[in-house]
């Protein structure tokens, strides 16, 4: 009849415009950057640019929503792309987001060789350097709002509990497959928390699992009370976690589920009238529906208007910024630097796997801690140093140059330190006797500021859990350098103890408490400080005081009778 024709046509008309302002890519943030190397429109270099824009846009309508092409056969006119669409957007809506992208780069980033561009939907970069299977955190940006309010006493830890869940879950997926992940926390008042990560599919799951811990770690920055950031998301080139109480992404990945509006009942006599109740019925869901949609447009605007680009603190400085890029290295530098991981720079072997000296081009000294692809243990060292070693600077700590995490491989490179460890002269009968006293004390001393940094000076506090002479590095001056921080853990401020049922460290160094019950604390670095430093005056390991008829050890033979 044509009063349901009508009826229908209308709201077709609003499902159609309802699903178009969905579609619709909304832009987020952009970070244009290496001013120093530009280009000009009509350069090889912006020929190439066009091209490669062209091609991604091309590409855009791939089930997985990852591309990247090169364009151009030599640097530096040569150019690499990709694209990252949301894991819960169908092709149509990547094909959109990233065609968005692609017509605004030139006008976001007009003269820079270097870009990420990211929307809503989808992320867009290039660069006149490789970035394919390579895991970068910098530049990146954290943009947030709080234009919905909660009240929810626990909601900046529950946010915190939720993104590492979620982080945890698109991490654990397989390389080349769709590494992102959806979940959700329900909150007092019938709030729901909705919390989404995705990293680019080309990265391997310990990268992918780093990238979105530095992710994390941003949202300290504008998001630590509720008041201010009740939804956010912290973009990286590599990846990307958000968060908020409206939901901002397809459970069922794409597949949007709308049922068929059911016909209206009719009174009509069948002689193409239409009654006074029939009009009652187009009219009032009509303008209902108008109202909403009034209301929901007035919502996004006005959510719009309040998102708040936040830099993160050292993109300010561009220097800054190529500093925490250099913190990453390739597969080829490490394997040039050590003469392919040859037995002759091998210096060391441990549980975790290998170290091997190197020399980089420049002529640097480092020391390369490969760790064994089969090693579990290792792997989660490697994500606790990486996190923790990258934040501490001080003479009395051994320097993080960077790492590499490629091919499957993961590396920590450090500062080169000549003198290899402090058990290697101290229980070296030979090389004892260049430990004079003087010489002692200087360690012992450098030790102790590098402990009262970790505990009270720090951004962090960090209670090492492994102090022994093995871990004190010696340079060539002899200053001591504590070293190996794969047990360490990180301590809130005014938690006076923490509590763990997995017990890591060296039996004969670690507090009895922590030993017995698992509670461990600034204190136990201090007793562990305090079994190395009568090892260094001593001259002799605590092991060989042991005493099986009388349980003697160290301790007790320099302990009061």
């Amino acid at each position: 009849m044509p009063s349901f024709n009508l009826i229908s046509s209308v709201l077709l008309f609003f499902y159609i415009f309802d699903l178009a302002a969905e579609a619709n890519p909304s832009f987020l943030y952009k970070f244009c950057y290496d001013k120093d190397t530009t280009f000009t429109t009509n350069s090889t270099y912006g020929t190439n640019l066009n091209l490669l824009l062209s091609s991604l846009t091309s590409n855009a309508n791939r089930i997985d929503g990852f591309y990247n092409t090169t364009v151009g056969q030599q640097p530096p006119d040569r150019i690499y792309g990709l694209f990252l669409c949301r894991g819960d957007v169908t092709p149509d809506v990547c094909r959109d987001c990233v065609a968005a992208a692609a017509r605004n780069a030139t006008s976001l980033c007009p003269v820079e060789k270097n870009s990420v561009i990211w929307y809503d939907k989808c992320m867009l970069r290039y660069s006149n350097e490789s970035i394919f299977s390579t895991m970068e955190t910098r530049p990146g940006g954290t943009v947030w709002d709080n234009d919905t309010f909660t009240e929810e006493e626990d909601f900046v830890d529950i946010v915190a509990s939720l993104v590492k869940d979620v982080a945890s879950e698109a991490a654990d997926a397989p390389m080349g497959a769709k590494k992102f992940a959806t979940k959700e926390a329900n909150l007092s008042g019938s709030q729901t928390l909705y919390s989404f990560a995705q990293c680019t599919p080309d990265i391997s799951d310990v990268a992918c699992n780093l990238c979105l811990e530095s992710a994390i770690t941003e949202f300290s920055d504008c998001c630590r009370q509720k008041e201010k950031a009740t939804r956010a998301s912290s973009l990286l080139p590599s990846c990307n976690v958000q968060y908020g109480l409206t939901p901002f992404y397809n459970k069922t990945a794409g597949e949007v589920s709308r049922s068929k509006p059911s016909p209206l009942p009719s009174r009509d006599s069948g002689k193409g009238k239409i009654s006074s109740q029939t009009i009652i019925y187009i009219i009032v869901p009509t303008g209902g529906f108008l109202v909403l949609l009034s209301t929901f447009c007035y919502c996004i605007l006005r959510r719009k208007a309040r998102m708040k680009p936040y830099l993160l603190k050292d993109q300010k400085d561009k220097s800054k910024a190529r500093t925490m890029n250099s913190l990453q290295y390739d597969m080829s530098t490490i394997e040039a630097a050590t003469d392919n991981f040859s037995d002759a720079n091998m210096i060391g072997v441990g549980g975790f796997g290998s170290v091997y000296k190197g020399t980089l081009a420049n002529g640097q000294e480092i020391a390369v801690k490969r760790l064994s692809r089969s090693s579990k243990q290792g792997a989660e060292e490697f994500k606790n140093e990486v996190v923790l070693v990258a934040k501490l600077q001080h003479r009395n700590l051994v320097r993080l140059l960077g790492f590499c995490v490629e091919r499957e491989e993961r590396m920590l490179i450090y500062e080169f330190v000549p003198n290899k460890s402090l058990d290697c002269f101290l229980f070296d009968t030979e090389k004892q006797k260049q430990l004079d006293w003087p010489t002692r004390l200087k360690i012992i001393k450098g030790t102790a500021r590098g402990l009262l940094y970790l505990h009270t000076d720090s951004r962090l506090k960090i209670v090492h859990r492994d102090l022994k002479p093995s871990n004190i590095l010696l340079d060539e001056d002899m200053n001591p350098k504590i070293s190996d921080f794969g047990m360490a853990r990180i301590v809130e401020e005014n938690h006076n103890l923490e509590y763990t049922k997995k017990i890591v460290g060296t039996y004969g160094y670690i507090a009895p408490e922590y030993a017995l019950h698992g509670i461990f604390s600034f204190k136990s670095d201090v007793y562990s400080y305090g079994v190395l430093t009568l090892e260094i005056v001593g001259g002799k390991t605590n092991a060989s005081f042991y005493n099986p008829e009388s349980a003697e050890n160290l301790l007790c033979y320099v302990g009061p009778t």
